[in-house]
């Protein structure tokens, strides 16, 4: 998964990176646990919804996935470092290729099976389904990435934007870069990143389709390359970083005031809120300033506060890759369960949270981490992490 959740990203990491990578796909395992009650349609879906619990996925809509693609674009210049350009495309293509066919042969069609028997659209076991499991484009066909689409997206949008990751590792552009982020921390020009954030959300959300799918997705390659390139020069300053640790409070008072009028004007508790066209242009500039408030206060309060490395924070931090991968798949065969058995939704819920949580450690710990050969189809090295002293 890009190298936000590499192992090898530099000599020397960085905690409040660790810190915000593993919290942010913390909330991305309880996210896909809710989505069965969310009254959106997933994979599989309860007739029964949680009102709180939808509206709390909503909020963290807004900011959940540009988080984790900010924190993306800081660890690729980590990544890059000294290498060579033909090195760097390797390795991303190991780190990140290679799980991500891996996934869609292994992880994903059991999601698939799953979601076909519990909608009547196949009866019998998983070995008879096996046969049709790649037949066809999914959701009319069974073939699908899932959860996995941000692989696919942080692959192709580091290869077209390497020119400029080596631009900025190379003496003039860290000049060029010192000198802007020096600027911008002391104007908060940082705020302008708002545009072009809503300009695409105004002029190529309509125009897109197929979201997640990658090809026709124009509104989500260039709204996730944004953020990846932002998330490249806010990290490599320290100037900048420390202005928006200064801005924290004044960035989440902006967050909280802008999502309360996106919410009350647009919103209004509606499962699938329909935004009419003439207000097109205040939704997309609220949604922009909504989303950057937030990271911003995030990336300060980071800044501030998560600048500790506890023991546990390293092993954390390498097993998140495998966690991502591993956890749809268990959340998928949980919920499932959890709704044959007619679980209560606030119970079914937890429940799922639990045992996706449990689940995918046991996977992990018994079957990927100790295993040289089944650790670099998780996108991690081949050999384990040494003690935690020697890393020291």
């Amino acid at each position: 998964m890009s190298s936000t959740m590499s192992n090898a990203v530099s000599c020397t990491r960085r905690a409040d990176l660790d810190w915000l990578r593993v919290i942010a796909f913390g909330l991305l395992i309880l996210y896909h646990a809710g989505m069965a009650w969310s009254g959106w349609s997933w994979h599989v879906t309860s007739p029964d919804s949680i009102d709180w619990l939808r509206e709390a996925m909503r909020f963290l809509n807004r900011w959940r996935m540009p988080l984790i693609f900010v924190v993306s674009g800081a660890a690729v210049m980590l990544a890059l470092g000294a290498r060579t350009p033909g090195s760097f495309v390797v390795d991303r293509l190991k780190r990140l290729l290679l799980p991500l066919v891996f996934g869609m042969i292994v992880l994903v069609p059991p999601q698939v099976y799953l979601e076909r028997l519990y909608r009547g659209q196949f009866t019998g076991s998983f070995l008879q389904w096996l046969p049709q499991a790649f037949h066809g484009t999914y959701p009319a066909g069974n073939t699908s990435w899932h959860h996995l689409w941000f692989l696919a997206y942080v692959l192709v949008l580091t290869l077209v934007l390497l020119p400029f990751f080596l631009w900025a590792r190379s003496a003039a552009g860290r000049t060029h870069l010192s000198r802007a982020a020096r600027f911008t921390a002391r104007t908060s020009l940082q705020w302008t990143m708002v545009l072009p954030l809503a300009a695409s959300i105004l002029w190529l959300a309509p125009v897109s389709h197929n979201v997640n799918g990658l090809i026709g997705d124009w509104h989500g390659l260039v709204y996730y390359g944004a953020l990846l390139l932002y998330g490249a020069f806010l990290f490599g300053s320290s100037d900048l970083l420390a202005a928006l640790e200064r801005q924290r409070f004044l960035s989440l008072v902006l967050g909280v005031a802008a999502y309360a009028t996106l919410y009350a004007v647009f919103i209004g508790g509606a499962v699938r809120p329909v935004i009419p066209a003439d207000l097109r242009p205040a939704y997309a500039l609220l949604s922009a300033v909504n989303t950057m408030a937030w990271l911003f206060a995030i990336l300060g309060f980071a800044h501030r506060h998560l600048t500790r490395r506890p023991a546990f924070l390293a092993e954390a931090t390498e097993a998140v890759y495998p966690f991502y991968l591993l956890h749809q798949t268990v959340t998928v065969i949980a919920v499932y369960w959890l709704l044959t058995l007619g679980v209560p939704p606030v119970a079914g819920f937890f429940s799922a949270v639990l045992a996706t949580f449990t689940g995918t450690w046991a996977i992990y710990a018994g079957l990927v981490r100790p295993w040289r050969w089944i650790r670099p189809l998780f996108g991690m090295k081949a050999e384990g992490r040494p003690p935690i002293l020697e890393r020291a």
